[in-house]
């Protein structure tokens, strides 16, 4: 009897564990430290669209995505972006104030200023849903799919 208990509760801890984990997905830890290419900037002119291959990257599974914030409202070609796991992504984001882009779950952060486009690059090696937001204006900017 004893046996049979400890498997049941053995079993609703990993019930749990597994629904936490998954809650979690969104806001999870921080990711690695980024690489020095994480946190790079570019000239300007970047467009509100999105995909094709990332400079450097081969195959189907590299992705781009544009964004431009004007008025403290960002605009992109599709407000949730699907990315194969393991995709190398290039998130380039121009506006036209002073701000922070962060993308949530992978904890990476991108300075703005005026005019000038902020380029974030990453492996999507983490699968779930993770928005992405301005943190002065308070903008959701969109939110990123991988799987």
């Amino acid at each position: 009897m004893r046996r049979a208990r400890t498997g049941a509760v053995t079993t609703a801890v990993t019930t749990v564990l597994a629904a936490v984990l998954t809650a979690a997905a969104g806001c999870g830890e921080p990711a690695p430290e980024a690489s020095p290419s994480a946190r790079t900037s570019a000239p300007s002119g970047a467009g509100p669209s999105a995909s094709g291959p990332a400079p450097g990257a081969s195959g189907p599974s590299a992705v781009r995505i544009a964004v431009t914030v004007t008025g403290g409202k960002a605009h992109t070609a599709h407000r949730r972006v699907k990315v194969p796991r393991g995709a190398a992504v290039e998130i380039t984001v121009t506006g036209d104030t002073a701000d922070e882009f962060h993308l949530h779950g992978y904890d990476r952060e991108l300075e703005l200023a005026p005019g000038r486009t902020a380029v974030l690059r990453f492996t999507a090696d983490t699968p779930g849903v993770f928005e992405a937001e301005l943190h002065h204006s308070g903008a959701r900017v969109l939110e990123l799919q991988v799987g």
